[in-house]
Formats: structure tokens, sequence, C-alpha cells
């Protein structure tokens, strides 16, 4: 969201440079090394499906007037954070760009961190970590290595936690549908793809354990259904 212009012009240096220090992400079997990767959506559908349960909401934008936040760019936060609630998202992140082309014609009375400071405490509460600043992100220079290191470890520690948070809602979910496997109209077909969609995510992640678990619960639970149907139960 916010200035997608922006947004695209960081995309390239973005996409290659996240992956290339692995994040620890750890099963309830066992832990692993994974590398996280980022995918470019201008337009959001709130209706993920598990492969993409790791998305991060990113709002930009470089502007360094006060006024112009007041006016223009609070109002844009606040509508984009009313849609993330309507959804209920919980996982975003505000970046701020800053250049020294722009510093240069501002004068030293204000701080540098005042649009930041505002946006803070506008939005962040108690969570001033969902605002970073990416400073001269296009121009080759240690100033500008130093923020991108910090924003992207910032990325990748809010891509993990969505991830293994919204992994554990699926799990759940997939626990309560399968509660209801004795309910008229539940489906073992319709059950199986969503499970055998967490086994797919544990093999992505190498996790083959943890997968065959999966695969394993899908075999018994066949089983019984097969056994049930020969002594006259319902059919799959």
């Amino acid at each position: 969201a916010g200035d997608q212009n922006l947004f695209t012009s960081l995309y390239p240096t973005l996409s290659q440079q996240l992956p290339r220090e692995p994040m620890e992400w750890r099963s309830e079997l066992i832990a692993t090394k994974i590398c996280l990767c980022v995918c470019l959506l201008l337009e959001k559908n709130c209706l993920l499906k598990l492969f993409r349960m790791s998305d991060l909401m990113i709002h930009h934008f470089s502007s360094q007037d006060t006024e112009v936040y007041k006016t223009t760019v609070k109002d844009d936060i606040t509508k984009w954070q009313n849609v993330l609630k309507a959804h209920n998202s919980v996982d975003w992140l505000i970046v701020v760009v800053e250049s020294d082309a722009k510093k240069k014609n501002k004068t030293n009375i204000l701080p540098r961190t005042s649009i930041v400071d505002k946006i803070r405490n506008d939005f962040c509460n108690k969570q001033s970590d969902r605002c970073v600043v990416l400073s001269d992100p296009l121009k080759d220079s240690s100033r500008s290595q130093e923020s991108w290191n910090a924003f992207l470890t910032k990325l990748r520690t809010l891509l993990l936690m969505s991830f293994t948070k919204n992994l554990g809602k699926f799990e759940d979910d997939m626990r309560t549908l399968r509660e209801k496997r004795t309910e008229p109209g539940w489906s073992f077909c319709e059950y199986f793809m969503v499970q055998e969609e967490l086994a797919f995510v544990f093999e992505m992640l190498q996790q083959f354990e943890d997968a065959l678990v999966q695969y394993d619960e899908l075999d018994a639970l066949f089983s019984q259904y097969v056994v049930n149907f020969g002594a006259g139960g319902k059919c799959l």
C-alpha cells in the first residue's frame, strides 16, 4: 500500500537480499533453517490460502513534510489500517523511506525522526517496531546498506512470526473440521484436500517427518471410513 511506484523501485533489491540470510523455524518435531522469499502483491486478496498465509501488509511513503503527513499520509494510513482491521489482519509494517536529497531542502528546526515519531504515536501504540526507516535505499553507501540490513532483519522476523501464527491457526481449524466427521454432510474428500495442503507446506520446508505425520493421519482416517462403509456406514 502507499506509494506503489516507490515500492516497485525497491522490489528488485528486496527480492534479491531477503533470501540471503536463513531464519530458524521450529515445528513440534524438529528445527530447520529456511530462507524467505518475497512476492510483490499490489492488490490484496484477503481470502488467503495456506501457501500465502505469511503475507505481511506493508505501507510505503517517502515524504518528510509534516504538513503532507497531516493532510494526506495520515488519512491514507488510517484508511489502510481500517481495511486490515475489517479483515482481521494484524500483520503489518509501515516503512518510511528517507533520502538525503529531500532532507537538504529542509531546515534543522525539526528533528529527522519527527515523521516517524508521529506515525508511532498515531498508529503503533505499544508496537513501535511496526514502523521502520529505510535510508537512501537506492544509494550505494554504507549507511544505505546498514539501513537495508535492519529493514530485512525486521521483515524476516515479522514474516516468520506471521507464518508460524497462521500455521497454528490453520492446524486448529483443520482439527475442528476433523472433529465434525460424524456430522451429516461431512466429506472426507474435502477434508483430505485441507490436510494434504498442510503436508505440502511441510514438504516445502523440508520437514518430511511432519509431512509424514499428516499422511499417516489421513491413511488412518481413510482406513476407518473403509471399515465403516463395509459395515454399512456412510460413504466418503
